[in-house]
């Protein structure tokens, strides 16, 4: 039992490792620099991909010798994760994690066409080729070994997990009363003396974020000029 729980762990970590090298990657080209804090926790992983990754196999492993059907459930059931995750976590923070709307073919943002083609291919290659290859490497390994690597991945994901939660409900108690039409232009460059004086942990969140990164600098900027009007 321990046995298959630490494969599962390590196959969630491997796909969600993938993902962020994705998200960085094509992130990186887009903004023609490299880019590398991307997703919700701290680490190099991105746990929407594993859990993704591991959704399609369980899922549509029957449909492996259609590339067709694949590509379509591929598709659709990852845009449907992808979106329901998206509204989850606004729900719980009130914040937009990620916004599709500058692309064509898009469901309130949330989700997309262009995003959805992706996933549509991501699924043939992930079923017929990466996973086999995964499980046959995972096989060839000794058991202790796959045991006590997926503990220890286990215990990072959690301890990430937990942290990063906690950091983002801080920024999310300095987002929830801001209201736009607040902010100033006036103290703008103050914004980066801000910013550079938070601990590592929150800049990382506000670099892979960075609709939550514009938010949290007009509340810096607010605070700031509400503090020299009492003056």
């Amino acid at each position: 039992m321990i046995y298959e729980f630490a494969c599962f762990i390590v196959m969630f970590c491997f796909y969600s490792f993938i993902g962020y090298l994705m998200e960085v990657t094509l992130v990186s080209l887009k903004e023609d620099k490299l880019v590398l804090s991307r997703g919700y926790l701290i680490g190099p992983y991105l746990p929407i991909f594993g859990f993704g990754a591991l959704f399609m196999i369980y899922s549509l492993r029957l449909y492996q010798d259609d590339l067709i059907v694949l590509f379509v459930m591929g598709l659709v059931s990852c845009c449907i994760l992808e979106y329901f995750t998206s509204l989850l976590m606004e729900k719980i923070f009130h914040l937009r994690w990620w916004d599709y709307s500058d692309r064509k073919f898009h469901i309130n943002g949330r989700v997309c066409l262009e995003n959805g083609i992706y996933f549509g291919i991501g699924a043939i290659l992930l079923i017929r080729y990466i996973h086999p290859w995964l499980v046959k490497g995972l096989l060839s390994l000794s058991p202790v070994f796959v045991t006590i690597l997926g503990c220890v991945l286990f215990i990072i994901l959690m301890s990430d997990f937990v942290l990063s939660t906690h950091l983002t409900f801080q920024l999310k108690s300095d987002v929830y009363h801001f209201k736009m039409n607040d902010s100033t232009e006036l103290l703008k460059k103050e914004i980066k003396k801000r910013i550079q004086g938070k601990s590592i942990l929150r800049k990382r969140i506000l670099t892979a974020y960075p609709r939550l990164k514009d938010i949290h600098d007009m509340i810096s900027v607010k605070e700031l000029f509400d503090k020299n009007k009492k003056r």
